[in-house]
């Protein structure tokens, strides 16, 4: 083979050898641009599926109340003892009620109210809620006379800060089938009457709001969050008959299904009526400032007081004859509860018998925890069952 031809056959190899390196180094690029793009679809996909169950979530969130930071706004100390327990003639906070259902101790008026369960800050409570913009319901009672010329009611009410909020609190005398007295709770004032509006200090957030309202021949006080925003020495009405609440409840209207108006708790005490009359008329009083140590039935001394009222009630009217009846709460074993709460009954019924009052006319029993008067497996409901009642025998 002559030299020009091995010259052309090497250089025919080395442009083959090098056609095949670049066709390698391009195969390569187009393969490494191939997956790049596969992992920048992918990417996409896995972050538009984020994006829809992130958007879902918040959905779901907002549906329960769990997206938004609920809180009380600018708030005072909020008194809570600011009605005595052992005054309610009302209460109600919707726990163990069946969702979807109107609520047990209330009549409606108009538009449509449910029961439900409803979260916020990471805990499940029972509320009441509003389906229709415009609902009213008034607490159950026999006879709507009920509230008398001293009372007080509590309420615990969700405000979203958007649109048109309000609960209204009426009061109905017997004049009138028409409410004699009305109060705009909105979400940053309050509209007693015909009075100008109060407004709260400082921004309001979304959240719980506690109102408070105290009526005594006359006088109105309004508190909400620890501010009171009205002090009415006379509204010119001097008593009462009965309650109802109304509400406008924008997540109703604008059918976004959650921002509801909804009611956590509502109670009403009737102040100032004496412990004979109560005991007459309502056939029994329940007690829940006799004060034990847990586990215990050693009465405490500051009980003296209230224990001394019924003393000196059952002195004045020796005709009476009485039943201690003994509650707990549902903490500790059902038998361990059923014991102490007959020895706490015995307790109470050995210090009147100590004051001068014939061991005859008492008798004791204990339930235990057998008959709450609030379901519910937390503090306040605990409270509540913590009770002693007097019920009348004769």
């Amino acid at each position: 083979m002559g030299t020009t031809k091995r010259i052309r056959i090497a250089i025919a190899v080395i442009f083959c050898i090098g056609l095949g390196q670049t066709q390698g180094q391009l195969l390569k690029k187009v393969k490494n641009k191939v997956e790049d793009k596969v992992v920048d679809v992918v990417d996409e996909e896995l972050n538009g599926k984020d994006k829809k169950e992130e958007q879902k979530k918040k959905e779901e969130d907002a549906k329960s109340g769990e997206g938004t930071v609920f809180g009380q706004g600018k708030t005072n100390v909020i008194d809570r003892n600011f009605i005595d327990r052992s005054n309610l003639i009302f209460f109600d906070d919707f726990e163990n009620e069946r969702s979807g259902e109107f609520p047990k101790k209330w009549k409606q008026i108009s538009g449509t109210v449910e029961t439900a369960l409803f979260e916020t800050n990471g805990k499940t409570e029972g509320v009441v809620q509003m389906v229709s913009s415009r609902s009213a319901i008034q607490p159950y009672f026999d006879e709507d006379d009920y509230l008398g010329d001293s009372f007080k009611i509590e309420l615990q009410h969700l405000f979203w800060q958007k649109g048109n909020e309000a609960y209204i609190v009426e009061f109905y005398g017997r004049q009138s089938s028409r409410p004699a007295y009305a109060i705009y709770l909105r979400s940053n004032n309050v509209a007693p009457g015909s009075d100008n509006v109060v407004y709260m200090a400082g921004k309001q957030s979304p959240g719980w709001f506690t109102s408070q309202i105290s009526f005594n021949k006359g006088n109105l006080k309004v508190i909400v969050n620890g501010q009171q925003l009205v002090n009415n020495p006379d509204i010119n009405v001097r008593e009462l008959t009965h309650v109802a609440l109304r509400t406008l409840s924008p997540g109703s209207a604008s059918g976004d299904g959650f921002t509801k108006a909804r009611v956590n708790y509502f109670m009403i005490a009737k102040e100032g009526l004496p412990l004979y009359e109560r005991m007459v008329t309502n056939g029994r009083i329940v007690v829940r400032d006799i004060y034990f140590d847990t586990g215990k039935y050693d009465i405490k001394s500051n009980s003296n007081a209230s224990l001394d009222k019924i003393v000196d009630m059952l002195k004045k009217h020796e005709e009476m004859e009485v039943t201690i009846e003994g509650h707990t709460d549902a903490n500790g074993s059902e038998e361990d509860n059923q014991i102490l709460s007959e020895n706490r009954a015995n307790s109470v019924r050995n210090y009147i018998v100590s004051k001068g009052v014939k061991r005859s006319r008492i008798s004791t029993v204990g339930y235990g925890e057998e008959k709450p008067v609030v379901e519910g497996n937390n503090e306040e409901a605990w409270k509540m069952n913590r009770r002693v009642e007097f019920v009348v025998r004769k």
